[in-house]
This record gives C-alpha cells, structure tokens and sequence, in this order.
C-alpha cells in the first residue's frame, strides 16, 4: 500500500511540474513600448532645431547656409552700433532675420554709439544667460572690456566692424583700406574722362573722432586718387556723423572754391546727401563727383540721375551680415568651432550701371 501511495504523490508533483512550465510568459519592455520622444533620441541622429521660412529679399547679396541647424534652442545678443543710423538698421534686421530662420531666440541691445550705454548692454545679456554676444561698437577698448567680461561669464563673443581683443576675439569686418582706394580710383577715373584739361581737387569729407577705422577709409580714398593723380591738392573736414555739419562745412568750401573742379569723398551716404544739398543750392553739379560708402537706398535714386553729381557708393552689404555670422555662431555652439580671428564680407562699387543686379527692386 505504501508503495502505492508514494507512486501517486511523485506523479501527482510532476503534473504540477509540467502545469508550471505551461504558465504563459510576463509581456516584455519590447511587447509595450514606450511613446518615442522625437527623432533625436534614434541611434545615428541628433538633436537640431528645423528651419523657419525663408524669404530672401537680395539673393545677388545673401548666402545661405542651409545645411547647419542649431542642435538645441540657443539664446543669443545682438548690441546694435545705433539703431538711428540706417546701416546699423539694415545689419540688426538681418540678424533678426537670421535668428528667425535658424531658430535661434534672440535679444536686440542698441548701443547708441554710447561706451557706458554699451557696458550696460553686455551685463544685461549676462544676467540673461545668453549663450553667445555679437557686439557692433566703434571704440576698441570698450569692445576689449567687454569681452573680458563675457569671457568671465562663458560666453563668447564675435566684435563687428571694430576689433576688441587683438588676436584673441574674432572680428567680422569689412575691408576698410579697400572701401576708400575703390572711392578714390573710382573718382580719379571719372574725373579724367570728365575734365581731360583740368586739374580738380580733392574734398575729404571724414568722421576721424570715430576712430581707427574711418580714419583708414578717408586715408585709402586719398592714396587711391593720388595712384592716379599724385599731384593732387587734399582738403580735409570732419562731418561730425552730421548730415548738417557735412552740409554747412561743404558749402563753407565752395564759397571758398568758387572756381574749378573738385572731386568730393564722404565716410557715409546720409552726410554725402548734405554734401549733395550744398552742391546743388551753389549750382555747381557740372563742376563736382561725389564717392560714398554704404551702398544705403538714400542714394540710389541719385545713382539712376545720369546728370547726379553722385557716381557711386562702395557697398559692404549691410543685408548679409547677419546670415554670415549667425552659421559661426552655431557653429561654435554646436561643435566648438571657434569662428576665424577675422572675416570679411565681400565689397562692390555700387553705380547705375550696377544697381539693379543687387537690388533689382528698387524703383
């Protein structure tokens, strides 16, 4: 009997055995999935902001880099030179503009050509915690200070226009030396085909309180017309960054010049224009030629006036600033890549035979 019930009990265990091993397996992780959070989190991809609409207004002037994208949302700071000043506004609007399609959430300082309004401007951006400052201020040593201060704070800095810390900071710039030798060929040229029998001379209309850089600009204008005319007599002003000091000071010098031809330069188009209005109120648009800088709209209907004493305006194209700095911008950001120690952007003389290339929609 004994034997009996020990053969049942050991076949009953291994049916419970056998039940147990049947019982239907736990649903796995893999059998569940959990929602995906976005195409940055697949192997092989990263994380990038996509692309805003882009509307390019002057495609002769702007490139764009397509192939970059912010890989998280960056904040950055733009100190504007002076937003009453038209250039100045046409490089903030393409930075804005840049921001927009890139991504990138962007704060807008004016720096009203102002050293301590320009210092505020920087602390400001640090108590935001920008990530990166793009800093357009004429004064070299408010720009070195600045930048120190960012760099305490780990944040990086591009200097537009007017360097900070020599070979340190990277600096975006135009070519200044160049701007005034184009001017002055330019001048010396028309006014030998102009007046083949006179001996015109040379009316400098700068701004040299506003330092190094139009100093080079009005310096390069002269050597540019005396490559060609090395006997030629200089006249010197300073506008003042004044339509009205240019205007007044210009028609002082014709009334001191009442006779004879006289080729005219001026650092900037606004103070040209007041330059312009003295020519005109003396009558003497036969006996003057006018070269500019900045390729600003105020001229442009002067350059389409073949009887214009205005000839042309050197362009460092204002409208594409922003878009060659913000793809170093996220360059940096993204993968540490630090921006050239100096960038250039393009330069053309700017006259009626070329105005409707790079702004075909100007009327």
């Amino acid at each position: 009997m004994k034997k009996i019930i020990t053969m049942l009990l050991l076949v009953a265990m291994v049916l419970s055995l056998v039940a147990c091993g049947s019982t239907p397996a736990a649903p796995s992780q893999s059998a569940n999935p959990q929602p995906s959070t976005g195409a940055s989190e697949t192997p092989g991809t990263e994380e990038r902001i996509e692309h805003g609409e882009l509307n390019i207004k002057y495609p002769a002037i702007i490139d764009v880099d397509e192939n970059i994208y912010a890989k998280k949302k960056y904040k950055i700071a733009y100190a504007n030179w002076n937003d009453e000043n038209s250039i100045s506004i046409i490089v903030r609007d393409s930075v804005v503009d840049a921001c927009n399609y890139y991504g990138v959430e962007l704060m807008v300082f004016d720096n009203k050509q102002d050293p301590a309004q320009a210092m505020a401007n920087a602390d400001n951006a640090i108590q935001a915690g920008v990530d990166y400052y793009l800093n357009f201020n004429q004064d070299e040593s408010i720009n070195a200070a600045i930048a120190q201060k960012l760099e305490d704070n780990g944040i990086p800095m591009i200097s537009i226009q007017t360097k900070a810390r020599d070979g340190i900071d990277p600096e975006y710039h135009v070519n200044n030396e160049r701007i005034g030798s184009i001017c002055g060929e330019l001048l010396a040229n028309a006014a030998k085909e102009a007046w083949p029998n006179e001996k015109p001379i040379l009316f400098i209309a700068g701004h040299p309180e506003s330092g190094v850089n139009f100093i080079t600009r009005a310096n390069s204008a002269i050597a540019g017309v005396k490559s060609i005319m090395p006997d030629v007599e200089v006249f010197e002003i300073s506008t003042d960054g004044s339509p009205e000091v240019t205007r007044q000071k210009t028609a002082d010098f014709l009334t001191a010049h009442p006779e004879g031809k006289i080729m005219m330069w001026c650092h900037i188009d606004q103070n040209t224009m007041g330059m312009l209005a003295s020519v005109r109120a003396a009558g003497r648009e036969d006996d003057v030629i006018i070269t500019s800088f900045g390729a600003n709209p105020v001229v442009f209907t002067e350059l389409q006036n073949p009887d214009s004493p205005i000839i042309g305006t050197v362009a460092q194209f204002s409208e594409r600033f922003g878009w060659d700095l913000l793809p170093m911008v996220l360059k940096h950001l993204n993968d540490g890549v630090k921006p050239p120690i100096k960038t250039m952007p393009p330069l053309d003389i700017i006259t009626k035979e070329n105005l409707s290339t790079y702004y075909p929609d100007f009327k």
